[in-house]
């Protein structure tokens, strides 16, 4: 894991959204080991090969993570945020809401 990341995840105020960063990053990881992270234009940046895989960042009232690469991509419905761009999933992620991260371990999976 990349120092950069753990200090920027640790830089968020607001403890909710520190712990679902850090579930993000290890769904991440367990999905596909061989990832690299940094981060890029002040969020939390992933490839595969050189291939962006996804991003996360906090925002006022919840965790966004956008999914790259994702037309092929399913899921129940409203799971996803409405978009323009089928070639990237937007999720949102709220305080207090239930997320199955291992579905977007699966998620990623597929993208990778």
């Amino acid at each position: 894991m990349n120092a950069q990341v753990t200090e920027y995840i640790g830089q968020i105020d607001v403890p909710w959204q520190v712990e679902i960063c850090n579930q993000i990053r290890n769904a991440i990881y367990s999905a596909v080991p061989a990832v690299e992270e940094q981060v890029k234009y002040k969020q939390a940046y992933y490839t595969v090969d050189s291939k962006q895989l996804c991003v996360f960042f906090p925002a006022k009232g919840w965790i966004n993570v956008t999914i790259f690469n994702a037309e092929s991509l399913e899921a129940p419905a409203g799971f996803f945020e409405k978009s323009d761009k089928p070639e990237r999933k937007g999720i949102k992620i709220r305080e207090g809401v239930d997320f199955d991260y291992s579905f977007l371990e699966q998620l990623l999976k597929q993208v990778a």
